[in-house]
């Protein structure tokens, strides 16, 4: 018995050895590379994604955010190929009150705003973030926000509202929220509270101004409030989801008619089953391009080495860890990427070699990202994105 454990241990073991062999050498195949030097790309690698770019209607790169290199790559893809519309991880509040002070306010003024806003920003507080979104607008690419309310932003959110309202009382209130939600935030950062979006007197705000006659904008802006609490307050992904696709339906005119851009972390954006179950923005994409008769192009973009940036001023960034709980699933495309290059694979042939020669993938999440993208980018090197100043 104990020879017959040890004779089938040894056969899975070489079986699995195989297997790991035949999928590096699949990787392989598939690959080609480019160089990012000065802010320029160059190489079949970049030829080759910005050919299915051109021809894709939709779309879509999943990142890991943070970085300064993926807002570069995505920055020069806008440069050669006009977008419609820009679909991204902010809410639509922010992101067309936002939109609206770039395109109206003197560059003193723009500067103030940011100095007294940024905070809120959520990704775009980032400077190499802001850098792209302020271009798209200057291009003319309609911005179209598909988020919750982010945690940090309802003091941007108020100053909005304190400048459409006729309210004397809302008025108050949405001062009173912009002053305060500020003050918190700098509690929060320093580890000494909550965002002010969790506090009681926020919440008394809000109940507050839905006793007040409100203009109908308004009062779909404090709704929007009221769920984005409760999506954090709850940890509720699939209600987050459900928002986000919401969104997409608000805006399936523009969306149908023009040619779109999708920016969002990559657990949102593959068109199969997401790896946290469930289907996301991806998939539902994926399935209105397809009642379309076209398809949809998925990206996903990760960094091998390197320093990843934070969300919030003050933290401290984090080495780059490929042997990582998020990251190891990767491990045969990191293998496959050298030290200097950007790889680019190109997943959907993979996928073939893999089906005809029957390889077997364990690994779960791996196999949920094969079959949720299209093509996979490796950057060798990234850097921590810094705040706005």
């Amino acid at each position: 018995m104990k020879q017959l454990y040890i004779a089938l241990t040894l056969f899975f073991l070489a079986v699995n050895t195989y297997g790991q062999a035949a999928l590096a050498k699949v990787i392989n195949t598939n690959k080609a590379t480019f160089s990012c030097q000065q802010g320029q790309f160059k190489g079949d690698g970049w030829d080759k994604i910005m050919t299915e770019i051109a021809s894709h209607k939709n779309t879509l790169i999943g990142e890991d955010h943070f970085f300064n290199e993926i807002p570069l790559f995505v920055s020069e893809i806008t440069s050669k190929i006009k977008f419609d519309n820009f679909f991204c991880e902010i809410d639509p509040y922010s992101g067309d009150f936002i939109s609206q002070k770039i395109h109206k306010l003197p560059q003193d003024k723009l500067d103030q705003f940011i100095t007294d806003y940024k905070y809120a920003f959520s990704f775009y507080a980032l400077a190499p973030e802001f850098q792209l979104l302020k271009k798209l607008i200057k291009k003319g690419t309609n911005i179209i926000g598909t988020d919750q309310i982010a945690l940090t932003a309802d003091g941007l959110i108020a100053s909005k509202l304190k400048e459409i309202t006729q309210h004397k009382k809302a008025k108050e209130l949405y001062s009173n929220i912009a002053i305060n939600s500020k003050k918190q935030f700098g509690l929060f950062t320093s580890g000494k509270g909550s965002p002010y979006l969790f506090t009681d007197e926020f919440e008394q705000n809000l109940q507050e101004l839905e006793k007040l006659k409100l203009s109908a904008s308004e009062q779909k802006i404090i709704a929007s409030l009221k769920l984005s609490r409760e999506i954090y307050r709850d940890q509720n992904h699939h209600l987050r989801i459900q928002l986000m696709k919401n969104e997409i339906l608000k805006n399936i005119e523009a969306f149908n008619t023009g040619k779109n851009l999708f920016k969002y972390g990559a657990i949102h954006v593959n068109k199969a089953q997401s790896i946290l179950g469930g289907y996301d923005i991806g998939n539902f994409v994926s399935n209105i391009s397809d009642a379309n008769f076209e398809s949809s192009l998925h990206i996903m973009i990760i960094g091998k080495n390197g320093i990843q940036g934070v969300p919030f001023e003050g933290m401290e960034p984090q080495k780059i860890n490929p042997s990582g709980n998020d990251l190891k699933h990767y491990a045969p495309f990191f293998e496959a990427s050298d030290a200097i290059h950007w790889s680019l694979f190109d997943i959907s042939q993979i996928l073939k070699t893999i089906k005809s020669d029957k390889l077997q993938i364990e690994d779960e999440t791996l196999k949920k990202t094969l079959h949720g993208f299209d093509y996979i980018i490796v950057i060798p090197n990234v850097t921590p994105a810094p705040f706005m100043n």
